[in-house]
């Protein structure tokens, strides 16, 4: 017995030895697996405009399709010329040179090193002079190139204009005298007369969101002291002889008992300048608190401080896991174990410069699963790490048990962050099989992360053919190319990956409208109604409006004898009906709107976000706990990043050579559209602008002349063989040199857009369709002529002033004058049914 023991002994301990030493060397070189994100190693150039520092410009290390690069504008001097600064964060530069390009980046104009400059500690000064080969008020792309060490070329872009009547140094300056005086409440008096100050349009309950609208007290922190943290940066992002937007970021910070607390702060002004005063015409500031996760969670509740409400929550199946997003950070919060983790974020106590706290990505939470372990995409500009100084598509998984991060694809992308997001906000989905959607450049991906293979699954022909849940967990779309004369729409869930359609009888057209939750609201309407009109736009009037859910199992229906929809708005449960009623003459005449429910089910999260107003802080967000450990703090880990050998890119196959416009507001891009008018809408309500494919700018707000006159434009008159239409038509085409006869092709069943399609093949051609006559007259001040339906003639836009516009009008054979606000109602009636073009 006593050997039997002894032997037993023995085994055990060399089976232990065996383990230790088996263990030592298959894990030797086991720290070399995970490690830190490597820092930013890219330094930053600031442009130095009429004696400002201005335009801090971030390094790209990949090609990029250069007419997308709009973030900042820099004014040159009398000599074509400006300033630089570079902060090198240690980096040695060895080489510094500029190219100048047109402004779409497709010609090279110059192309020259820059040999004198300043090198001190920390920073290379020095100053750019462009050659008499540009222009003055004409934009152009100036790229800035760093040659690192070890030959790593990086890439820094902002336009520049050449022009003495921008009054850039007087718009700056008011800019930033605007921006010190908020600190002091007496010398803040003095902006009273900028603010339009009402509480009907800003309730002043949040100092997330202050703007124009807003009280004295919100503009100037009321109760809050705050202490600004180093100097703003202030950009210039758009500039005319009148107008100029500026961006200016910034961080501040409250003390309370003697805690700090950090807040990220960004202002936009856009302003006109005249030559009595400065007029501001939007102000709006935004404070998002930056998350300390060792202070985050104050017993039931996860305080994020003052921030927006919209912030990406997600929690697990059971409840006991809670991911969120708050100031560009992804945490995890466990409950059970009362763990703390800050899964992801570019900046973080060793690594909080300029750099690392940039802001041109965003983080979306794909999936989290009762183990706390989570897939998560961050796009946008890559601050620092693997891919640093591009832009694209990172996917991650986070393994809790393993406290590590690992990053499982990687898309790159060509263009900014902005116009990114726009399509990233429209569908990115990640389901439990591993495939992932997005929408890119007209289309829609299908990629398996299993097997690694991408396709192009459809294509966005239209704006309205594609529907996205506002989970992008369903979408649907129609058939074929024509969406008003599809008769089947398809339904994809992208969860379960399961595809239904629903289809109608022949004879029949079936049009995606939107969502309530997951449940799909369509149209029908008979074929025979569907009318293309002389403008090119459809009539698709609907007399059914279904509700069905995912399966395609009808839950409502909406019909009316006589009456017919041409649109809907949903709003929460409730969908507003636009309706028409047809007359005994076949036309339509606008009824009032109809409203219809939907029996929804709230969501009954076991975690909420909530907002929790205080008396010193106003609103703050917090995510309220359904349980939590009592007494305890939680464990705050953050994880190592899983190091790989190769590389887990994936090129998307080409897009299509579809035609779309991008809208650029004050943060740059904030839509896309296949239809002009939608574009020209939005950019008006944004004051902003839009741009086509190559670049090209189509339309702009603001800096239009007081008057302008086609003169070349004549009077001309219908006759009984020629009518109105034909008659604007002919004129239009003869302005620009081509002569037709456009009344044989009207007969013949030809559109607007046909006709001038075929005849002007190197103009892009707009149909502005249900824009103002405010924002067409962008056109009439280009010396372009743009055609107006109304009742059943035509007219023609040729000229304006500060209250008339001027009218080409064939039914009189005179051009004439009207009030603006006479004009505009005139239009409206017809539906603000514009076309135009504009020159190759």
């Amino acid at each position: 017995m006593k050997k039997t023991i002894i032997k037993l002994t023995v085994c055990c301990l060399v089976f232990l030895a065996a383990l230790t030493i088996v263990n030592k060397f298959m894990n030797r070189g086991h720290d070399n697996l995970t490690m830190e994100m490597s820092p930013a190693t890219f330094p930053l150039v600031t442009m130095v405009m009429r004696g400002t520092a201005c335009n801090q410009l971030h390094g790209y290390g990949e090609p990029v399709d250069m007419a997308f690069q709009r973030e900042t504008v820099t004014v040159l001097g009398e000599d074509r010329d400006a300033g630089f600064l570079v902060d090198t964060f240690g980096e040695a530069v060895t080489g510094i040179a500029m190219q100048v390009r047109s402004a779409d980046g497709s010609r090279l104009i110059e192309d020259t090193e820059i040999a004198d400059y300043v090198e001190t500690e920390g920073q290379i000064s020095g100053r750019i002079a462009l050659k008499d080969l540009i222009e003055r008020d004409t934009e152009y792309l100036l790229t800035v190139l760093l040659t690192l060490e070890g030959d790593r070329q990086v890439s820094y872009y902002t336009r520049v204009i050449w022009s003495d009547s921008l009054h850039v140094e007087e718009k700056t300056a008011f800019c930033l005298d605007f921006h010190e005086r908020l600190y002091d409440k007496e010398a803040a008096r003095e902006l009273t007369k900028y603010m339009e100050s009402d509480a009907r349009l800003e309730d002043n309950s949040s100092y997330h969101s202050v703007n124009i609208y807003s009280s004295f007290r919100q503009l100037t922190w009321g109760d809050l002291e705050v202490e600004e943290i180093g100097e703003p940066e202030i950009r210039l992002t758009e500039i005319g002889e009148q107008t100029a937007s500026f961006l200016m970021d910034y961080m501040v910070a409250t003390r309370e008992e003697g805690e700090s607390t950090y807040y990220r702060m960004r202002e936009h002004y856009r302003i006109r300048y005249t030559a009595d005063r400065i007029y501001l015409l939007a102000y709006e500031r935004t404070m998002d608190q930056i998350p300390d996760a060792v202070k985050l969670r104050v017993e039931d509740r996860i305080v994020l401080g003052i921030t927006g409400e919209d912030v990406d929550m997600r929690e697990s199946e059971d409840g006991n896991v809670v991911a969120f997003v708050a100031a560009n950070r992804l945490f995890c919060y466990n409950i059970t174990t009362n763990k703390l983790t800050l899964v992801f974020s570019f900046y973080d106590e060793e690594n909080a410069d300029a750099r690392t706290m940039y802001d041109q990505h965003a983080i979306k939470i794909l999936d989290l699963d009762e183990g706390g372990n989570m897939q998560f995409a961050v796009y946008g500009y890559m601050n620092r790490g693997r891919h640093e100084g591009e832009v694209g598509i990172q996917l991650y998984t986070y393994n809790s048990g393993q406290n590590t991060v690992e990053e499982l694809l990687y898309i790159p992308y060509d263009r900014p962050y902005s116009v990114l997001q726009v399509q990233m906000e429209r569908l990115l989905y990640l389901n439990r099989e591993q495939k992932l959607y997005l929408t890119l450049d007209g289309g829609v991906y299908g990629i398996d992360l299993v097997r690694r293979t991408c396709s192009r699954q459809i294509e966005i022909a239209q704006d309205e053919g594609l529907q996205v849940s506002e989970n992008h967990k369903i979408m649907v779309w129609s058939s074929g190319e024509d969406i008003y004369h599809s008769n089947v729409l398809n339904i994809h869930n992208l969860g379960t990956d399961v595809r239904k359609s629903i289809t109608v009888p022949e004879g029949e057209a079936i049009r995606p409208l939107g969502f309530m939750d997951e449940d799909i609201i369509y149209g029908i309407a008979h074929g025979a109604d569907v009318v293309e009109e002389h403008s090119g736009r459809f009539l698709f009037p609907m007399y059914a409006i279904c509700i069905c859910n995912s399966e395609g199992e009808l839950l409502k229906e909406y019909r009316q004898t006589g009456v017919y929809v041409t649109g809907c708005n949903v709003d929460g449960n409730q969908i507003a009906l636009d309706r028409v009623m047809r007359l005994e003459s076949g036309t339509y005449q606008e009824i009032e709107q109809e409203h219809v429910m939907n029996s929804l089910e709230e969501g009954t999260g076991r975690n909420t976000l909530a907002a929790a107003d205080t008396e010193r802080y106003k609103r703050q967000m917090e995510i309220r706990l359904r349980k939590y450990p009592e007494g305890k703090s939680a464990m705050v880990l953050t994880p190592k990043e899983v190091v790989y050998e190769g590389g887990r890119q994936l090129l998307l196959p080409e897009a299509g050579e579809a035609q779309r416009f991008y809208v650029y507001g004050a943060y740059g891009a904030c839509g896309i559209f296949s239809s002009s008018a939608q574009a020209v809408e939005l950019a008006y309500d944004a004051a902003g602008g839009v741009m086509d494919e190559s670049g090209r700018r189509i339309w702009q707000r603001g800096n239009r002349a007081a008057k302008n006159q086609i003169m070349a434009i004549k009077e001309a008159e219908a006759t009984p063989e020629r009518g109105a239409l034909a008659v604007c038509l002919d004129t239009m085409l003869g302005y620009e040199g081509v002569v037709r006869n456009t009344q044989y092709h009207l007969d013949r069943g030809e559109t607007i857009r046909d006709i001038l399609r075929e005849s002007l093949p190197d103009a892009v051609l707009l149909d502005l369709a249900g824009c103002s006559l405010d924002a067409v007259l962008y056109y009439v001040n280009q010396d372009i002529p743009v055609l107006a339906l109304v009742e059943d003639s035509a007219v023609l836009l040729v000229g304006f002033n500060e209250i008339e516009v001027g009218i080409m009008d064939p039914v009189t054979g005179t051009i004439y004058t009207m009030k603006n606000s006479e004009a505009s109602a005139w239009f409206e009636e017809s539906g603000n049914q514009f076309i135009t073009y504009l020159r190759e």
